[in-house]
């Protein structure tokens, strides 16, 4: 599924050739991933002017005129691909957009059927229903509220770290990259942590996030940009994949278990789980020395 760097990558492709330009004409070829009536959906987006396009969590957020938001998710295969008008449509083209004095279309590609697109209105001052549960941005919280959430919780880090609700558009790869820079198993229970192994953690998931993104995002399975080209992240990956090969840090073979239902890779010996033990002074942890 493209996590938040690809998402990102995708969103900075499209937003200076789709904004200020007006949808012309909307063809949806698989009615299931359109959410809501994929008629009212394609008659509605026809004639309406595009204000901007970002990002939101894993979700691509097209604002429109009118006060209307496009949303689509891509969920674990969903491309969206910029191609000459004329070109033949691929195998799994579900959605073709074309626009009003332009060439090209914008075509949504997705094998597997996961991905949805929904149209809603916005509120003023507001996000979507939709968008409105996602928890905060990871480039955008504060190192100090990043500690603050991660403390009130009680639960392992590897889910945490993938829960919507508490953090938006972390997915698999980057939790795995950054708890593997961190020096923490994908197992430690939070609460467990100390506050300068959680601000650690939080340092070591921005740094992976923002290389990725300048790297293109990573592909791995099926990603690509908005015009083809594929990311070059997976090239610095340190165990994501990388199942029986040398830790690139100090060589011991990288691991792979289910953490919450999801595979996750990671190494022993760099992240080994500690054990720690409360003092009597509030919130104050002490690592116990594993050898004891």
């Amino acid at each position: 599924m493209p996590e938040l760097p690809e998402v990102e990558t995708i969103v900075r492709g499209l937003r200076n050739q789709l904004t200020h330009l007006k949808f012309s004409k909307v063809a949806v070829n698989l009615e299931k991933c359109i959410q809501g009536s994929p008629r009212s959906f394609a008659c509605f987006l026809e004639g309406k002017r595009i204000l901007h396009v970002e990002r939101r969590g894993k979700n691509i957020v097209i604002r429109l005129s009118g006060g209307h938001t496009l949303l689509i998710h891509l969920r674990m295969t969903g491309r969206l691909w910029v191609v000459p008008g004329d070109a033949p449509l691929e195998k799994h083209t579900h959605v073709v957009f074309s626009f009003q004095g332009r060439p090209w279309q914008l075509r949504f590609l997705d094998p597997r059927q996961f991905g949805r697109l929904t149209v809603e209105k916005s509120r003023a001052g507001a996000e979507s229903a939709a968008l409105a549960a996602l928890g905060p941005e990871p480039l955008e919280i504060s190192d100090r509220k990043f500690v603050s959430l991660v403390r009130s919780k009680r639960r392992s880090v590897k889910p945490l770290l993938l829960d919507q609700h508490f953090l938006a558009g972390v997915g698999n790869i980057y939790a795995d990259e950054a708890l593997h820079r961190a020096q923490i198993h994908p197992r430690q229970r939070v609460e467990r942590l100390e506050g300068k192994i959680i601000l650690r953690l939080f340092r070591a998931l921005r740094q992976v996030l923002q290389e990725a993104i300048r790297a293109g995002g990573t592909s791995v399975r099926t990603f690509v940009d908005a015009h083809g080209s594929a990311g070059r992240f997976q090239k610095f990956l340190r165990v994501y994949g990388r199942e029986g090969e040398a830790c690139r840090t100090c060589g011991a073979a990288i691991l792979r278990e289910k953490v919450g239902g999801r595979s996750s890779y990671y190494c022993p010996r760099c992240q080994p789980i500690r054990r720690y033990k409360l003092k009597n002074q509030p919130r104050e942890i002490v690592a116990i020395d594993p050898g004891n």
